[in-house]
């Protein structure tokens, strides 16, 4: 069965919250459940923007996923962001098959240089292979503020259009 990436215009506000929630029940705490929260509320408030930069992936009738980008530094740079697959459904390539979506709609507006970045958490550590599976680069880590635990990790892909 192929993978679907449906507008956010078919699902109902909380649907992008629901799948952050549950595809990072492992790690989520109250802050984050709120920021999934203000992510969902923007993606269903602003249809033309952050709505038009988000996926659903589902599998038949089955949602699996979503991801996210922001294209607003196009052409010199897009930004990943967002991205999850449900649990039941990791480790078969639906992940990878989003983010290569992603860089194809990034691509195709001209986007030049590609960035994400993750957490060194071991719960990433399949995000960040299949980062570099799509072809990233790691750039860096840093720690982001003062508050993070866990230091970020940078990565970067360049596109040729």
């Amino acid at each position: 069965m192929n993978l679907k990436f449906n507008d956010t215009s078919e699902y109902k506000s909380g649907a992008i919250c629901s799948l952050l929630a549950e595809s990072y029940a492992e790690i989520i705490d109250q802050k984050l459940k709120e920021q999934f929260l203000q992510f969902d509320r923007e993606v269903f408030e602003k249809p033309e923007t952050v709505g038009a930069c988000t996926f659903i992936a589902a599998l038949g009738a089955d949602v699996i996923g979503m991801a996210s980008y922001d294209p607003r530094r196009a052409p010199e740079l897009g930004i990943i962001g967002h991205n999850c697959i449900l649990p039941k459904y990791r480790r078969k390539g639906y992940g990878r098959q989003q983010i290569l979506e992603i860089i194809r709609r990034l691509k195709a507006i001209g986007v030049r240089l590609v960035a994400v970045s993750t957490s060194e958490h071991s719960f990433f550590m399949p995000a960040r292979k299949m980062y570099l599976s799509c072809g990233f680069s790691e750039l860096e880590k840093r720690q982001k503020n003062p508050h993070d635990v866990y230091e970020r990790i940078y990565y970067e892909i360049k596109l040729k259009n």
